[in-house]
């Protein structure tokens, strides 16, 4: 059989050469997102649809688009994969590498240079031989293709180490990625609930002010009738006017709120009205419970524990670099000039034991304890941190409790004073100003009940997220049967806006 020319045969085994490398280098980008959204959407979050305007926007709705689409939460999520292909990295380490280093040599002969290449001993031509070269005009050439291939034998357990540490390195990127998305949920219910708290207070400024504007317009009767003095008027306007700049603020409160919780969901507004369907319980377990679930659930103290982990094992790194090495090397010719005069394979077992390394390996292995030592106080500081969490929220949710019903009391009271000096204004017995002074306080009761009632809902989802359970929990936001108490909160007229329309 004729043998192809040695420049067809190298052309060859580029273009191989070149397919090889064009198919390892392509990647699969939805499969490589899909494996932190698997981490991600193993919860309790409903599918994210399409909500129509005319429907109303669920908290729980609200947080899977938000777990959907958040960029912070996505970017996190690359974190997790990175963590994943360094541990194919260090299992990389265990396995042999294989190249194909194809070569072809050219020596100007025209001096007689042949003469020394093909003496005996040949060692400067490398392996074959000098005879491996072909001799054409007044050169000397020589095309070889092998297959070169290495191993480790033994790195010192350095390569074990490295490997265990990625393991755990997985974990806690895993845990961190479910501590940011706990994060980002709860962003999401605090601005929901901001809205509602703002709109809520909308509808009860849009209440007072007819309840004043009715007032004023009975004010102005009697200031032309002679029975109402100018102050009367006056203070009566004032009123009016100052109760327009409270619902001026609550309708800027809302539009803001919106803006952040579409910025937040992924969407560029957020025209829906909003529902109040989270059950908050009258009675909890004991601050203590609390603290133990935080310390089992925590997101964060997992990830803290699993970086102490993988710092021991990067300790274990650093200290293989003191031992020796071995390597395996192997090459297999595919191709030469001349076969019969060329070795058609080698191998090459070699060890290396450092002796001075100059302070480098001293260096890493310090470096590498210190970093162990800032992991243990990581963990430390996130224990500390999800306890004072705990703490601080049962502690705000309690107070809220006590508010909301000294609120209502307060509330109650405020009504009846305020009926009270409108008959006894009628009646002459009661000035303009008690009116006033009763209304001003009715409607502050009002609005601060229904802050506080909202706050108390806000301080109950902070304390799920501070024991790690606030995901987990996402399925308790929506009764089996809607609240008559708490209807969906309308979007305010005053709150609509001409937008300009993206395009995908």
């Amino acid at each position: 059989m004729k043998r192809l020319p040695a420049q067809v045969t190298c052309y060859r085994c580029g273009i191989l050469a070149l397919v090889l490398l064009v198919t390892g280098c392509a990647v699969d980008n939805q499969k490589e997102v899909a494996q932190y959204r698997a981490v991600l959407d193993h919860n309790r979050l409903p599918a994210t649809q399409p909500v129509p305007e005319n429907e109303v926007l669920t908290l729980p709705a609200a947080m899977a688009l938000a777990n959907e689409n958040n960029e912070q939460l996505l970017r996190s999520g690359e974190d997790y994969v990175q963590a994943l292909i360094n541990k194919n990295r260090a299992v990389a380490n265990f396995l042999p590498t294989v190249s194909f280093q194809p070569s072809y040599s050219i020596i100007d002969n025209s001096s007689g240079a042949g003469n020394v290449l093909s003496g005996s001993s040949g060692t400067s031509t490398g392996s074959g031989g000098s005879s491996s070269f072909k001799k054409v005009g007044n050169t000397l050439q020589r095309v070889q293709a092998p297959v070169v291939g290495s191993i480790n034998l033994f790195r010192g357990g350095g390569d074990t180490a490295n490997l265990r540490a990625s393991e755990q390195i997985i974990k806690q990127r895993r845990y961190l990625l479910l501590d940011l998305q706990a994060t980002v949920l709860l962003n999401v219910a605090q601005t929901y609930y901001q809205i509602l708290r703002s709109e809520r207070s909308v509808s009860v400024l849009q209440d007072s002010l007819r309840l004043q504007e009715a007032r004023l317009h009975d004010v102005e009767v009697q200031f032309k009738s002679g029975l109402a003095s100018n102050l009367t008027l006056s203070q009566t306007r004032s009123q009016l006017a100052s109760t327009h700049v409270q619902l001026t603020q609550a309708l800027s409160d809302a539009r803001n709120g919106r803006s952040t919780l579409a910025q937040l969901m992924g969407w560029h507004d957020v025209p829906n009205s909003l529902a109040d369907t989270l059950p908050v319980p009258q009675s909890s377990p004991l601050e203590p419970e609390f603290e133990s679930i935080a310390l089992a659930n925590r997101q964060d103290v997992l990830a803290a524990a699993h970086e102490l982990e993988a710092a021991k094992y990067n300790v274990k790194v650093a200290v293989a670099q003191y031992y020796p090495s071995v390597d395996l090397n192997l090459q297999a010719l595919l191709y030469a000039t001349n076969y019969s005069d060329t070795s058609k394979w080698s191998a090459v077992l070699s060890a290396n034991l450092p002796i001075f390394s100059a302070g480098v390996i001293e260096a890493d292995v310090r470096t590498a304890w210190s970093q162990l030592r800032q992991a243990a106080l990581d963990q430390s500081a996130a224990i500390k941190q999800a306890i004072h969490d705990v703490q601080t929220a049962y502690e705000n949710l309690a107070t809220s409790d006590q508010s909301v019903r000294d609120l209502s009391d307060e509330l109650h009271e405020s009504q009846e004073q305020y009926r009270l000096a409108v008959q006894g204004f009628r009646s002459g017995l009661t000035t303009n100003l008690d009116v006033l002074v009763a209304q001003n306080q009715m409607l502050s009761a009002q609005l601060d009940l229904s802050s506080e009632q909202f706050d108390r809902t806000v301080f109950y989802l902070d304390l799920i997220r501070a024991t790690g359970k606030l995901v987990a929990s996402v399925d308790q936001f929506v009764p089996a049967t809607q609240p008559t108490t708490a209807p969906a909160t309308t979007r305010p007229t005053h709150l609509t806006t001409t937008r300009p329309t993206i395009h995908e």
